[in-house]
C-alpha cells in the first residue's frame, strides 16, 4: 500500500495500513530571540518624554488618564459591538475637551504605546510592566490609595514561587488551560509577568493555554490592565469591580477572547 497521500486536483486521499505512526511528542523548543517584529519599537523614554511636552498646558494626570482610556476604548470597540455605541460616545466625549492638536498628540503617543505593548508577542520585543513604570515615573503614586506599583523583577519572582514550572506544564495536559485571578490588578504588571515566565521560561504558549481574569476599583487601572492584556494577545476579561462587594460597573474582554470565545466561554460570567 502507498503512504498517505492527498490529490489536490480531484479531492481524494488513500493511506498504508503498512505504515506505523508514531505517537505526537511535543518538544520543547528554547524561543531564541529574532529580529522579527515589523515595526521599530519604542523606548519608554521616549514615550515619557512626548507626554512631558504635550500635557505642558493641561492637567498631566488627565491628560495620561484620558490617553489609556481612549486607548483600551479604540481597542475594545473593534471586537465588543454590544458596548460599542457606548463606548463611541465615551471616546468622542473625552476627545471633544481637547483642541486638534491636541488629539493628534494623543493619538500619535498613543501609536508609540500600541508598538511597545504589542512587541512582545514577537521574539524580540519586550515584557514589561510598561504603563505601571510610566505611572511611577510621571510621579502620579497616590499614599491614599496605595497606588505605588510593584517592580517588575518583583512580580516574575512571585509568579515563579507562586506557579512552578511543572505545575504550569501539567496544568496545560490534555490542551488544558491555566487561569490566574488577580482581584486588585493595579496596572496589571502581575498578570504580565505570568504571560513573561510562561512563554519565556516555562515555554508555554499562553494566548492558548491561559486565561486571565483581572480587577480593580480604580477605573484607570482597569484601562491600564485592559491595554497591556489586549496587546500582549492573551485571552482576559478585565473588570471596573469592587472585588469585595462584588459590585461591577463594567466589564472589559481582550480581543484574544472574542477570537477563541469557544475554547474559553465557560469563563464569561
Amino acid at each position: 500500500m502507498k503512504p498517505f497521500t492527498f490529490d489536490f486536483d480531484f479531492g481524494t486521499c488513500s493511506y498504508s495500513e503498512n505504515v506505523a505512526l508514531k505517537p505526537f511528542k511535543p518538544v520543547k523548543h528554547p524561543q531564541q530571540p529574532q529580529n522579527l517584529c515589523p515595526y521599530p519599537i519604542p523606548s519608554l523614554d521616549e514615550i515619557i518624554k512626548d507626554i512631558d511636552n504635550e500635557s505642558r498646558n493641561v492637567d498631566k494626570s488627565k491628560f495620561v488618564s484620558d490617553l489609556f482610556e481612549c486607548g483600551a476604548l479604540a481597542i475594545a470597540n473593534t471586537v465588543d459591538l454590544i458596548q460599542k455605541d457606548k463606548r463611541e460616545e465615551r471616546y468622542k466625549q473625552v476627545m471633544s475637551a481637547y483642541p486638534l492638536s491636541a488629539r493628534q498628540a494623543l493619538a500619535d503617543i498613543f501609536a508609540k504605546l500600541f508598538a511597545l505593548l504589542s512587541s512582545c508577542v514577537y521574539d524580540n520585543g519586550r515584557f514589561g510592566d510598561h504603563l505601571g513604570e510610566l505611572f511611577m515615573r510621571c510621579d502620579f503614586g497616590n499614599d491614599n490609595k496605595g497606588q505605588f506599583f510593584t517592580p517588575y523583577p518583583i512580580s516574575k519572582f512571585m509568579t515563579k514561587i507562586t506557579l512552578a514550572e511543572k505545575d504550569a506544564i501539567a496544568l496545560t495536559e490534555n490542551d488544558g488551560i491555566i487561569s490566574i485571578y488577580d482581584p486588585c490588578c493595579g496596572g496589571g504588571g502581575m498578570a504580565i509577568a505570568a504571560l513573561d515566565v510562561l512563554k519565556n521560561t516555562y515555554y508555554i504558549n499562553y494566548a492558548q493555554h491561559c486565561f486571565i481574569d483581572c480587577s480593580d476599583i480604580d477605573l484607570r487601572c482597569v484601562h491600564m490592565t485592559y491595554l497591556q492584556l489586549a496587546l500582549a494577545g492573551v485571552p482576559a476579561i478585565v473588570r471596573h469591580q469592587n472585588s469585595l462587594t462584588l459590585e461591577t460597573w463594567s466589564v472589559w474582554k481582550t480581543p484574544a477572547f472574542f477570537l477563541q470565545y469557544p475554547r474559553f466561554m465557560k469563563y464569561d460570567k
